[in-house]
């Protein structure tokens, strides 16, 4: 099938209608991150001000009327950042702001709160030219495999891609998806959809600087562990470290260590006979099931963290300065896979966990200038090299680590995904749901009718479609106000603020403690018993029951309740429901239960 092409020219404003419009589509499965930085923003903005010639934006319609963005994600963000006052350009050798004035549809969003004017504005009439400035796009009409072929073509030559983001050009397979969850999972910037809207994209941005919004690449774990530098964060060799490191763990010792492994594990088609060491990958995967492989990650990785955590803490030390010992770090992220690897193989594959911190921290001071000492010579570096080296660092740790006797290897890594869930709430509102918890704050008296709300809404949330989930954690509270209630009613100063957003994580402990005996089991049996009694199915039930969490964040104590689609939807006292942002809807028309049924067809 060929595709079919038109060409035209769309002003700024134009743009801006269809981004407030939610038309432009972001797939997560093959577009870069969104990591212009504010400098690149305004270098753009500066040359559609001084009428310059801009690239071209590639756009596929898609069935619904949006578009999905093949080429110009940046851009575009750019353009929206700039009319909403995110940042200004130089104008008469100062910074001066767009002038939400200049546009209808900006001076609604300013009038009713959601933006606001920043000082210095433009001028009017530059303002005006500047949203009438006609960018050339590109729209393209095509099934979702030639949209694929045509990112991958149009990005797989381009001097300014590093290696990885050449690999992941529209990469297909198990494999290349995978080290994009678990590549996002560490980064934060996470989405439960590979389509995410163009608007939601700011929210999970990779920023150099505090915008109030997004991740602060500083507090990323590579960056703070001064593993990775911000800048080759933005060329994405995190992932390339993940995917090696994932590559280990998926086919063993004698997985090469090099490039040009690397390139063979991200093929554009499966079908064709020079993709033969993909499609291995792909069976392997598919032996081992690719939720068990992330499951190891997630050990190893919450290991890892366990142990840095304590490093910071007791001797004021990172990744790289206990490493290194804060001399010059050769080799630093080949070091990085060793120890990763040598933990795996204790955590996962022996089945220990750690029982010596400190002892582990001094065995680990220094290791990159002695044990791994020769990590960066080209005749060592290899799966032989590598593998020895790994049995090395193995054997140094051992000591300091015991035999789990029937418990996990490691706790799952729960800390790091409330974080993402708390991030994905800005762009995923649907599909989470967070609840102080269940006392009423007047009478003290248990909520059973609240209990029975969080499942309607977990029904509501994965009536998606297939394989959707959805979650409520209790111990999250919203607001300051909400908080300061909290805090009065149970006489405590207790609430993290979660990276300056609306959310508190107060926890369950209080609630614990004042109406339970102290005692998490007797709380998390009585929400039990009423979610026995619902009008779900018993699949539904089940799923609930047994996934029923109570991992510790900072000290506190949060219950998290999820639940997952299958092949159907879920009714609630024989009702479909839906998510609509905040708000569980009743599908009380033919029309809306058979959209509902139709989703997962």
């Amino acid at each position: 099938m060929k595709a079919k092409i038109s060409s035209k020219s769309d002003s700024i404003q134009v743009v801006y209608a269809n981004y407030l419009d939610e038309k432009y589509i972001v797939n997560r499965r093959y577009q870069r991150k969104l990591v212009w930085t504010q400098e690149e923003k305004m270098a753009f903005i500066d040359s559609v001000y001084k009428q310059y010639s801009v690239p071209l934006i590639l756009l596929a319609e898609r069935e619904d009327g949006s578009y999905e963005i093949i080429d110009g994600m940046q851009r575009l963000n750019a353009v929206v950042s700039f009319i909403e006052n995110e940042f200004g350009i130089t104008y008469d050798n100062e910074v001066c702001y767009f002038d939400l004035d200049a546009l209808a549809s900006s001076k609604e969003r300013k009038d009713l709160g959601e933006i606001s004017q920043q000082e210095p504005k433009l001028p009017r009439q530059v303002c005006i030219e500047i949203a009438n400035y006609l960018m050339p796009c590109t729209y393209i009409s095509a099934d979702e495999n030639d949209v694929e072929e045509i990112f991958r073509r149009i990005n797989s030559f381009g001097r300014q891609l590093s290696k990885q983001e050449i690999r992941q050009a529209g990469a297909l397979g198990a494999f290349p998806d995978m080290v994009r969850r678990m590549s996002s999972k560490i980064r934060g910037d996470v989405t439960v959809s590979n389509l995410v809207n163009l608007s939601k994209m700011k929210y999970i941005s990779l920023a150099n600087k505090n915008l109030g919004y997004g991740i602060d690449l500083r507090d990323v774990f590579w960056t703070k562990q001064n593993i990775i530098t911000i800048q080759n964060m933005r060329l994405s060799r995190d992932e390339e470290i993940v995917a090696f490191v994932l590559s280990y763990m998926i086919t063993g010792k004698d997985t090469p260590a090099t490039s040009k492994y690397l390139n063979q594990l991200y093929k554009h088609d499966l079908e064709n006979e020079s993709a033969i060491v993909a499609v291995q990958m792909e069976k392997r995967i598919n032996e081992l099931r690719g939720e068990n492989i992330e499951k190891w990650f997630d050990q190893t990785h919450s290991t890892l963290l366990g142990i840095l955590d304590y490093a910071q803490k007791k001797v004021e030390k990172n990744f790289r300065s206990l490493l290194f010992s804060d001399k010059e770090a050769e080799g630093l992220v080949r070091t990085y896979q060793v120890v990763f690897l040598a933990l795996f193989e204790l955590v996962v594959r022996d089945h220990m966990m750690v029982n010596d911190y400190e002892g582990l921290i001094k065995s680990l001071d220094g290791l990159g200038m002695t044990q791994l000492s020769g990590i960066t010579k080209k005749e060592t570096w290899n799966d032989k090299g590598r593998y020895r080296m790994i049995q090395g660092v193995k054997g140094v740790m051992r000591n300091h680590f015991k035999p789990c006797e029937g418990e996990d290897a490691a706790k799952e890594n729960w800390a790091l995904d409330l974080e993402n869930i708390l991030r994905l709430s800005k762009v995923e509102n649907g599909s989470y749901d967070f609840k102080q918890g269940f006392r009423d704050f007047g009478t003290g008296k248990f909520n059973r009718e609240l209990v029975s709300k969080c499942v309607k809404t977990l029904t509501a949330m994965v009536n998606k479609g297939p394989k959707t989930k959805g979650y409520v954690i209790v111990g999250i509270t919203e607001g300051e106000e909400s908080l300061k209630a909290f805090q009065k009613v149970y006489n405590t100063q207790e609430g993290v603020n979660f990276e300056n957003t609306e959310f508190y994580i107060t926890g369950i402990d209080n609630e614990v403690k004042k109406y339970h005996h102290g005692s998490i089991d007797e709380f998390v049996k009585e929400v039990m018993a009423i979610i026995q009694k619902e009008p779900i199915d018993t699949y539904s039930k089940q799923y609930i029951l047994t996934n029923i969490k109570t991992p510790s964040y900072y000290n506190q104590s949060v219950m998290m309740l999820s639940l997952q689609s299958e092949t159907s939807p879920i009714t609630y006292n024989d009702h479909y429901y839906v998510r609509n942002g905040s708000n569980n809807t009743k599908a009380e028309r033919v029309s809306d239960i058979t959209a509902i049924q139709g989703r997962f067809k």
